[in-house]
């Protein structure tokens, strides 16, 4: 009977040793490095589209030029896009991986860069995962990230930064900040403008804010310390301590 052969074979297989059903493993055991550039004299911003991996972004006093180094981490196949093109008056940066179907044994495909660029250049990422930092940027900076640490520091302009998790650090901004945050602490200071947070979860720290400092936080403590006025439009649970507020203070939770 069919039932009987059926269950033949599994019993066969269950005593075979070390059988081993293989899923289309695939690794990310190739590394490459590249280098791009580009003349960014009659240029005004750069766009960044990036996939995983650390994003590092230096402004630089004197640059002329977009100078990319990247890390590449990615199989056999290198299916990666790592391209840097002008499109009119900015610059348009690709690093990221085809989507692959299957599951990764070992390391899983990433491309990490470090990017040097002339400061007067304004910033828009949209990045997957992996750590960013930003730094000596004198124009504004627009970041969307899906998860990973985010470092922002002395930037001559406004800071818009989306991000879906992990720890965030901003400091020094002459500008106005405006963050939306899924998840993980906050920690934000020295900004001359005014700050607005929409915070899901973790740990909010803001000190010496020059404006108005706005939150809308669902959980984690919070900390204003020396800030133009305040409000706080709610707050689900955690602890709250403020001092130095100069203006406006309202808590409505």
């Amino acid at each position: 009977m069919k039932i009987t052969k059926v269950a033949a074979l599994l019993s066969m297989a269950l005593v075979l040793p070390g059988c081993v059903i293989h899923v289309g493993a695939q690794s990310a055991d190739v590394h490459l490095q590249e280098t791009l550039s580009l003349n960014a004299s009659d240029l005004t911003s750069l766009e960044v589209e990036s996939g995983s991996g650390v994003l590092i972004i230096a402004g630089k006093a004197g640059a002329t030029e977009i100078s990319v180094q990247a890390d590449i981490e990615t199989s056999k196949k290198r299916n990666y896009e790592l391209t840097l093109e002008k499109v009119g008056s900015k610059a348009v940066l690709v690093a990221k991986h085809q989507s692959t179907s299957g599951f990764w044994n070992g390391n899983s495909p990433q491309i990490n860069l470090e990017i040097t660029v002339p400061q007067h250049l304004a910033l828009t990422i949209d990045d997957g995962s992996g750590d960013i930092k930003i730094t000596d940027i004198n124009n504004a900076v627009d970041i969307e990230d899906g998860s990973g640490e985010i470092i922002v520091k002395n930037v001559q302009g406004n800071l818009h930064l989306d991000d879906g998790s992990g720890e965030l650090q901003v400091t020094n901004v002459s500008g106005d900040v405006a963050i939306n945050d899924g998840s993980g602490e906050i920690w934000v200071a020295d900004i001359a403008g005014s700050v607005n947070v929409d915070d899901g979860s973790g740990d909010l720290t803001l000190h010496n804010i020059g404006g108005m400092v706005t939150i809308d936080d669902g959980s984690g403590d919070i900390e204003v310390r020396d800030a133009g006025g305040l409000t706080i439009t709610e707050s689900g649970s955690g602890g709250l301590n403020v001092k130095a507020v100069r203006g406006e203070f309202n808590i409505d939770s």
